[in-house]
């Protein structure tokens, strides 16, 4: 009796492996469903369901000798870096290693590194394969980040706002809907680069503005017009040399000084009455 053998045709996915680890990232973040995640990046239900609850093992980064730490506990630090990143929280490359260093000790692991604490190889290994990086971030306060993040402050905005433009009846009338607001420019900003995804921003929340900074307080209506900007200087008193020249600035633009470059209520008291007031018109 003859047998026939037929070599069956393996079937490459797809999708690739980052794509998979930032899928997962989305499920575990729950930032995205499970069936969500499968249509969006394209992946079977089955393949991300079972990698989620952990049914059909961990997704193996190395090829080779296996890591130092368990593979788990590996994958697991590093979908929470790439998330503190996201939300503003990153961690540098040092208190990643010291972090590291404090679960060796925690647990009695045994380890190739000098006093329980990786080095800068062990670090290079693991920001390759978990496709990390190290950027500078951008500065971030603490209460602004909230704002943009939350969900119940964003929507409580947008009623009250729908609100006010009915009870007013500005909807049909954008050259009467004005936005101010101030802005700042620091000149102590900060300067520790943070580890995250590759390819998306990374944020480190601070819990001040910084120590020295130049207010700016803007202001424009709905179809494009402005009025002229406050400038405030960190100073006693306002030099003339700190003005722009006046071919160059902004006509009419108010300038002043406070201790710390920050606004402070008699000065926005005086700009609201002298330059913001009258720049608005009757109307």
């Amino acid at each position: 009796m003859v047998r026939h053998y037929v070599k069956k045709k393996i079937v490459e996915p797809n999708y690739t492996e980052e794509k998979l680890e930032r899928a997962l990232s989305e499920i575990r973040a729950h930032t995205m469903t499970v069936n969500r995640a499968s249509k969006v990046y394209k992946i079977p239900f089955s393949t991300l369901y079972c990698r989620y609850k952990g049914t059909r093992g961990l997704i193996k980064k190395s090829k080779g000798r296996t890591t130092v730490l368990p593979e788990n506990i590996e994958y697991t630090l590093a979908t929470s870096v790439k998330t503190l990143a996201k939300w503003g929280f990153g961690l540098s490359r040092k208190e990643i290693m010291e972090l590291v260093g404090q679960y060796v000790k925690i647990n009695n692991l045994k380890t190739p590194f000098k006093d329980g604490v990786p080095g800068e190889d062990w670090f290079l290994g693991f920001k390759r394969r978990h496709l990390l990086s190290i950027r500078k971030p951008e500065p971030l306060e603490y209460s602004r980040k909230k704002a943009v993040t939350d969900p119940f402050i964003n929507f409580g905005y947008f009623d009250l706002l729908e609100r006010t433009l009915t009870d007013l009846k500005l909807k049909d009338k954008p050259q009467n809907i004005w936005n101010l607001d101030e802005s700042s420019l620091s000149i102590d900003p900060a300067r520790t680069k943070v580890v995250g995804e590759k390819g998306r921003s990374v944020s480190r929340v601070i819990s001040t503005t910084g120590k020295e900074n130049t207010t700016f307080v803007l202001a424009a209506n709905a179809v494009g017009h402005r009025i002229p900007p406050l400038i405030i200087f960190k100073g006693k008193n306002m030099w003339d040399q700190w003005r722009a020249p006046t071919d160059k600035e902004f006509p009419g633009t108010a300038y002043a000084a406070s201790p710390n470059g920050w606004m402070e209520t008699e000065i926005f008291t005086n700009y609201f009455k002298k330059t913001l007031i009258p720049a608005l018109g009757s109307e």
